[in-house]
Parts: C-alpha cells; sequence; structure tokens
C-alpha cells in the first residue's frame, strides 16, 4: 500500500460520533444551556466530595483540640441543618491547640482539677450548633483543708469560666464548620468552576448543548471504531 493511500485512511477514521462536539466548540447560547444542565444534574456534589468534605471537617477539628470526636453534618439550607460533633474531648489536645483553653485548664489543675470532657447530644436526626451539650466532670482528691484559701474561692469560678468558655467555643467551632461546608458545596455550583470542569472534560454535546455521551462513554466508542479500523486495515 502506497503511503498517501495510508493516510487517507487513517484521515477517514471519525474521531467522534458524527454532529457531536466538545463543550469548548459549543455556542455561548449553548454552552450556557449545557451549563444549567449540569448545575441540576445532581452529580455536582456526589458522595465522594461529601466524604472529602467530611475529612475535611474532621481535619479542622484536629487542629482546634477536639481530635477524638465523630463529626456529622447536614447542609442543605433547611432548617436544622449544620455540623455537630460529639464523643470525648482530652484536656491535653485542647492546651496543646487552644491558648486560651490552655490558660483555663492549667489554673484548674493547680487547684488538683482532673478534667474530663464529653460533648453528647447525637440522637441521629439534627445536628447544629445547639443540638451538642458540653459536659464537664471535675475531679479532685485534693481535701479543701489543704488547699490554700485563695483556691478554695477561685475554683468554682474558674470551673464556671472553662464550662463557659468551652461551650460557647464549640458553638462558634460548629458556625465556622458550616460557613467553610457551605462555601465548599456552592463553589461547586457556581458557573466559572462548572465551565472550567466541562472544559476539561471530554463529554459530547448536541449542538444547542445537550448533553449526549459521557467522557467513558466516548472512550469505549473511540476503542471501538479504532478497532474496526485496525481490522480495515489488516484485510
Amino acid at each position: 500500500m502506497k503511503l498517501s493511500e495510508l493516510r487517507q485512511k487513517y484521515k477517514l477514521v471519525p474521531k467522534r460520533p458524527k454532529g457531536l462536539r466538545f463543550f469548548d466548540e459549543l455556542s455561548n447560547e449553548a454552552k450556557e444551556f449545557a451549563i444549567k444542565n449540569e448545575r441540576n444534574s445532581g452529580r455536582r456534589f456526589d458522595e465522594t466530595d461529601a466524604l472529602f468534605l467530611t475529612e475535611d471537617f474532621q481535619q479542622q477539628l484536629n487542629e482546634k483540640g477536639f481530635e477524638a470526636v465523630k463529626v456529622f453534618w447536614s447542609l442543605g439550607y433547611c432548617q436544622g441543618d449544620g455540623v455537630a460533633f460529639y464523643g470525648r474531648v482530652y484536656a491535653d489536645d485542647l492546651k496543646s491547640k487552644d491558648s486560651r483553653a490552655k490558660k483555663l485548664i492549667e489554673r484548674l489543675e493547680t487547684a488538683g482539677d482532673e478534667i474530663s470532657i464529653e460533648i453528647t447530644g447525637a440522637n441521629g436526626w439534627y445536628h447544629h450548633r445547639n443540638s451538642m451539650t458540653v459536659e464537664i466532670d471535675f475531679e479532685n482528691e485534693t481535701d479543701d483543708e489543704d488547699l490554700p484559701a485563695r483556691l478554695k474561692i477561685a475554683r468554682p469560678v474558674w470551673r464556671e469560666d472553662f464550662e463557659g468558655y468551652l461551650a460557647e467555643r464549640v458553638k462558634e467551632i460548629s458556625d465556622e464548620l458550616e460557613k467553610s461546608g457551605y462555601a465548599e458545596i456552592d463553589y461547586h455550583y457556581e458557573d466559572e468552576t462548572i465551565r472550567q470542569d466541562l472544559s476539561e472534560r471530554e463529554d459530547l454535546y448536541e449542538k444547542d448543548g445537550t448533553w449526549e455521551m459521557s467522557e467513558v462513554e466516548f472512550e469505549k466508542w473511540r476503542e471501538n471504531i479504532n478497532s474496526i479500523s485496525t481490522f480495515a486495515f489488516s484485510s
């Protein structure tokens, strides 16, 4: 076979189904139509994205001294939505990550207190800033008679200060996580994000922007065409 004939046969092998086009080849109007359909497809924030967000929440909690808790969330702009976390909180973790908590805990320790912290409230339905209850137990094996008078007077106040601080801090963290979570979800639905995603895919569309074939389906189609072409050449 002459080289020119071989080149001609390669040229005749189609690169895609006839009439379909990639996102970047669509008209502006068709692109907007494709973006709108993609936003409403239910694919923009899937289980993998949700898992990533949960891991991100957990990492943020670790960085704030709540390393042993488990996070729960629901972010759909509905009543009762939010972010909550439950479980044991260790004083040493808080001391290493939270300077305010460190100061409050250490002065209680000077009075002989051992601190046990638990965040409760998980009910399986709603998880938000108000679904959590911070429970703190103070254990002290030192007899009051052995404590200096100033510590006897200060200890109840210090305990109350710590309880108030941690209860408020837990709510603040819940609000921070909720805000960052909504920001991440909303990012997936922004026009520019969708536009960039569609440009990077090899999905195929009708002329009007109607989605026709996924990247995986297109790759299978292309492999099938290549197989047919190879068979034609060998014949």
